[in-house]
């Protein structure tokens, strides 16, 4: 009863009056995967919640991770994205997929912000990190395992911040990144295809399904800048 009030008051997956006049709209409208690509079959819509339907891997040796992609691509923005991993807290293995290669679904050649679970030590592989080693957060926001969280991702021309939870934790400046496989200061990372300053500018944004780790997503919302 008690969550069933709440959820009344969080407006889960509605743009607020102050959304709505930023400019702000939504790209989950809870009910179904209208205004996604179809070729993503472990995704599914469950109690208003997107959801990636575990994988059991004695049964599914086969499995190939497919992201959720928007149809429609942007550029400028602010995506707004609540998410939560499962109550373990070694769980834990997704992204948001901010650029990527055209016709690329799952190569280190995008921009991502990793998503983990809460026993990560800041690094490489936490939330809030940049994927393929580019950059790890300054510190570590994330709730305890089994509650939601919430970015809000930043990107705006070679401009990219992440917010966890109220608290900025990383940025990128892909204007300073220029070499393959190369950061800033000559130090190496794993996106070696291509240079972060070369990612399409314009982009399907992606929400990625690694090791068919469970994640849920809600309340997705963009604002055009």
């Amino acid at each position: 009863m008690i969550a069933a009030l709440l959820a009344l008051f969080l407006q889960v997956n509605e743009l607020t009056a102050e959304e709505k006049a930023e400019g702000y709209v939504l790209l989950f409208n809870g009910r179904d995967l209208a205004g996604f690509k179809p070729a993503a079959p472990r995704w599914h819509v469950e109690d208003g919640e997107l959801k990636c339907r575990p994988v059991d891997r004695k049964t599914e040796d086969t499995f190939t991770a497919a992201p959720l992609w928007t149809e429609q691509a942007y550029e400028n923005y602010v995506l707004k994205v609540d998410f939560k991993t499962d109550k373990n807290p070694e769980s834990g293995h997704s992204a948001v997929i901010l650029r990527s290669e055209p016709a690329k679904s799952r190569e280190p050649s995008a921009i991502e912000v990793s998503i983990y679970g809460p026993n990560r030590k800041v690094g490489h592989f936490c939330t809030g990190a940049f994927r393929y080693h580019l950059n790890a957060p300054s510190k570590a926001a994330v709730r305890p395992a089994g509650e939601w969280n919430t970015f809000v991702l930043t990107v705006s021309g070679g401009w990219i911040e992440v917010e966890l939870n109220g608290e900025k934790v990383n940025q990128l400046d892909l204007d300073e990144w220029t070499q393959p496989g190369k950061r800033p200061d000559g130090s190496a990372h794993k996106m070696t295809r291509m240079a972060p300053r070369e990612m399409p500018i314009r982009s399907t944004i992606g929400f990625r399904e690694d090791h068919g780790t469970p994640v849920w997503f809600r309340n997705i919302k963009l604002k055009p800048l």
